[in-house]
């Protein structure tokens, strides 16, 4: 485990390189436009998970950078990006109880549409460990309550598991009793589903077209919606707590450089342990490693 030291020197560098991606993107649009070219249309997904009563100021501040810099979106429906403008999706994961009282209010108030993963299985329970919120979760009834028009329910599977840990037909009854759960407590159609931690896989996006889900979200960042067609729409962690600069620069997309980042890391984690096993085993044996295995 990190050291506070190392995650904050860890954030830092993040939203170092991050505004500097920022900076770069501005000159780029700014070329475009004095070219007489219109910049193409962009979107952001946001994924929130729990709004705890001291972070409320917090998230409504947010809210309020979010209404300065971009058009607001639901993602019931298709999402069409007009040319040159930037627009926002809020998602949140897990429907924590505490979104009741501090992360519903002041979306309403500011007519900010979201969409809420449940974890059907939990429903009216505690629900939460160490490395994640512990709270109540929404009941079925208050799900209901939220008005249609601002609120989507979506998916975020039985009982929250890290489905590639799982056998395919395990993940298959978690993507499709969430869904038929969901469906007959609240009387909608479920069709957005959220992977728990992340978790996708190219099988597990195929069980999710087979149970019928319309789009399904991960917890990678990058824009979303460059074609609307889009099944994988990849999203980026904010957290009440976030610096200004940090959630104005996540706003912006300026993000999208981790999952890059995040590649050549395994592949020089990879690289490095290739190493270390071929060099173990060679002395005893004597057999040489192949150039082209640890290059």
């Amino acid at each position: 485990m990190r050291s506070p030291e190392q995650i904050s020197l860890s954030r830092i560098v993040e939203c170092a390189v991050s505004l500097c991606v920022y900076l770069v993107s501005v000159v780029h649009q700014t070329l475009l436009r004095l070219s007489n070219k219109v910049p193409p249309g962009k979107c952001v997904v946001l994924y929130y998970h729990s709004v705890p009563r001291q972070q409320r100021r917090q998230f409504a501040r947010q809210m309020d950078i979010l209404l300065r810099h971009a058009r607001p979106v639901s993602l019931d429906g298709d999402v069409i990006l007009p040319a040159g403008v930037k627009s926002v999706a809020v998602t949140i994961d897990d429907a924590f109880e505490n979104l009741l009282e501090n992360a519903v209010p002041e979306l309403r108030r500011r007519r900010i549409p979201a969409t809420i993963f449940a974890i059907s299985g939990a429903l009216g329970k505690k629900f939460g460990g160490d490395s994640e919120p512990t709270g109540r979760v929404m009941s079925a009834q208050q799900l209901k309550n939220l008005p249609q028009e601002l609120f989507t329910i979506g998916s975020h599977t039985v009982s929250h598991p890290f489905l590639p840990a799982l056998s395919r037909e395990a993940a298959r009854r978690e993507l499709q009793e969430s869904r038929r759960q969901l469906s007959e407590l609240l009387q909608r159609e479920i069709r957005l589903f959220s992977f728990p931690f992340g978790g996708c896989t190219r099988l597990l996006v195929n069980l999710c077209r087979e149970v019928g889900y319309r789009r399904v979200f991960t917890t990678l960042p990058r824009f979303a919606f460059d074609d609307p067609c889009d099944y994988i729409v990849g999203r980026v962690r904010v957290d009440p707590t976030d610096w200004p600069l940090e959630f104005f620069l996540k706003l912006a997309g300026a993000y999208r450089w981790l999952p890059w980042a995040f590649y050549v890391k395994r592949r020089i984690l990879c690289s490095e342990i290739a190493k270390m096993l071929f060099a173990r085993f060679n002395r005893p044996t004597g057999i040489t490693i192949p150039r082209a295995v640890i290059q």
